[in-house]
């Protein structure tokens, strides 16, 4: 084999003990310092164009990103408006007050803060530890607090940087339980929740404020900046057509009801007929609007608008109306009832007080007869019947400005069966409100004039000026005003000798009314119930010239339960003490009454 070895030649320039020329060292140098030049710039350049970023196109960002950090905007609740009776008085008022905040941030150690705190407000110290533990900023320890609490809590002293007061505003109504139906309440954050308060709470409401709470870099320092804060403005104040006295009245009278015949419920309505206005409108169990959350929802209730009811016998005077207006009957007519009992749709209807015999229709209502009340109406047929029931607003919102209001049951009447026409003549398979009720009343009180009825008269700024104006919205006619006349005079015999109400009678007035007795349905049996009824009365005084209408409902009454011992005695109370108070002369007119079949 041949081995054959071979040199490699190299360069004398790259020979390591070769040194680089003079000229060679300066380049490489200039390219060094060139490298390190370039490199500081571009870094002086990124830095440049990142301030200019931060500075210029981010500045506004982050202004807003640095007050968020350091400042704490705070609401202010506003003062709402007051709520006034059609006097002035005041039913519903804002009253300033002081509202706790806290910084948990700046709380060292919670539980040391909550049992020094607890005691001075009357708070679970557990509560107070809860909300003062962690890294927020901001707060609310007591809301609304009793105008001598401030002063226990040293918030530039012992609690400086941790708790603060700002101001505040709390709702109050100085007559407690009067009208807490109609007027509702408001939550926490003052914001109404039920009643008129929630209805017009954009109006009573006003517009909130805020307040900018700064802090220091460590966070211990909490000021109110002035350029932060801007006032909150007040509410509209609310004038209603309810009077004070007589709403009064009417509680009182509801409460004496209740003692009495121990009931689920009652409610009282007073009107003024000629108007629609409501004059007092209260429901028993009743609860005190300042401390709202201590009661069940169901004490809440504003039953005059939210529950229905079949009306029972009170319906007659739909049936009277219709009867009377379309030539059907004459008060004089004779109306034959049998033997107190009639059958319709395969189904006995009895007479309540198993009356039989011939009478004249006026004594048919007078009586509250349901056999001579289903003949009639027989006769009438039920395409009239219902026409009557709809244009007297059953089945249908009335619009009155309350929330909550129900429209009741009045089914089509081609939906009706063969034995509808008799159950609704006498107030069955039909469900309606007390307001719905005494509305249809006012219309035979007005001479045949249906007025929907309304209960805030008015909405002003605080400087006085009308926002919201409310009135008489406009009548229709239901029936002539002969059949108004006709009707006034018979439902004025139901509460003299011989009538179902002769407890609402009132010494030296005509009153003109009609009482119920409304079985209750049971859906558990599926037919009406014989222990549980439904006791009403709705009239009004004087007959021949109505100054108020009034409607009492009252559910299950224990004892006594016929409408005319129940509910007469009632109404006749508030109205007697109505009338003295709106200083209504007493006056008798000379009547004439067709009982007998004669003049």
């Amino acid at each position: 084999m041949l081995n054959v070895q071979s040199r490699a030649r190299v360069s004398p320039d790259l020979r390591p003990d070769a040194a680089p020329s003079p000229e060679a060292a300066r380049a490489s140098m200039r390219r060094r310092v060139m490298l390190v030049a370039a490199i500081l710039a571009l870094g002086y350049l990124g830095v440049g164009a990142r301030l200019v970023y931060l500075q210029v196109i981010k500045q506004h960002e982050l202004e807003r990103r640095a007050f968020q950090q350091q400042k704490e905007v705070v609401t202010l609740t506003p003062e709402r408006g007051t709520i006034y009776d059609r006097n002035g008085h005041e039913l519903a008022v804002s009253i300033k007050t002081e509202s706790l905040y806290g910084v948990p941030s700046c709380v060292d150690d919670p539980a040391k803060v909550a049992r020094r705190l607890a005691p001075l407000l009357g708070m679970d110290s557990r509560i107070l530890k809860e909300k003062l533990t962690g890294d927020r900023k901001f707060v609310w320890l007591a809301r609304k607090v009793a105008p001598d609490i401030p002063q226990r809590v040293d918030v530039k002293g012992e609690f400086k940087g941790m708790l603060g007061w700002l101001p505040d505003n709390r709702r109050y109504y100085p007559n407690k339980t009067l009208a807490s139906h109609v007027l509702g309440f408001t939550g926490t954050d003052d914001r109404g929740l039920e009643g008129l308060e929630g209805r017009y709470q954009d109006y009573i409401g006003g517009v909130a404020g805020r307040v900018a709470i700064e802090k220091d870099a460590s966070g211990r320092e909490i000021l109110p900046l002035d350029e932060g804060y801007r006032a909150s403005k007040p509410g509209d104040d609310v004038v209603l057509t309810i009077d004070e006295k007589i709403q009064y009245i009417v509680e009182k009278e509801l409460d004496d009801l209740m003692a009495r015949s121990h009931p689920i419920s009652a409610t009282a309505i007073v009107m003024d007929p000629k108007t629609g206005e409501v004059l007092a409108m209260a429901s028993r169990p009743a609860y005190n609007p300042n401390n709202w959350d201590e009661y069940g929802t169901a004490a809440w209730r504003n039953r005059a608008v939210a529950d229905t009811y079949e009306p029972g016998s009170t319906f007659k005077i739909v049936t009277a109306s219709a009867a009377l207006e379309e030539n059907t009957v004459r008060p004089e007519t004779i109306i034959n009832c049998g033997d107190g009992s009639i059958r319709v749709g395969g189904k006995v209807i009895h007479d309540s007080h198993n009356e039989g015999g011939n009478m004249s229709f006026a004594q048919v209502i007078q009586k509250s007869n349901n056999v001579g009340t289903v003949v009639v109406a027989l006769k009438l047929g039920g395409g009239k019947l219902y026409k009557y029931a709809k244009a007297f607003g059953f089945g249908e919102k009335t619009g009155i400005d309350l929330p909550g209001e129900a429209e009741g049951r009045l089914r089509d009447v081609k939906d009706w069966s063969g034995l509808s026409v008799a159950s609704v003549a006498i107030g069955q398979e039909v469900s309606v409100t007390p307001l719905q009720m005494l509305s249809a009343v006012n219309c035979v009180a007005e001479g045949g004039e249906y007025h929907a009825p309304y209960i805030v008269s008015e909405v002003r700024s605080a400087d006085g000026k009308v926002v919201k104006g409310a009135g008489p919205g406009a009548a229709r006619t239901v029936m002539s005003k002969a059949t108004a006349k006709k009707l006034a005079a018979i439902l004025s015999t139901v509460v003299e000798e011989g009538g179902t109400a002769m407890q609402a009678n009132i010494k030296g007035y005509q009153v003109a009314g009609k009482t119920g007795t409304a079985q209750k349905y049971d859906p558990r049996l599926r037919r009406y119930s014989n222990e549980k009824f439904f006791s009403s009365f709705v009239g009004f005084v004087p007959a021949d010239d109505p100054k108020l209408s009034a409607i009492v409902v009252v559910n299950e009454p224990k004892g006594q339960y016929y409408g005319g011992q129940v509910a007469a005695p009632a109404f006749k109370r508030i109205a007697e003490q109505t009338l003295t108070y709106m200083r209504v002369p007493t006056r008798l007119p000379e009547r004439t009454v067709l009982v007998e079949g004669r003049p």
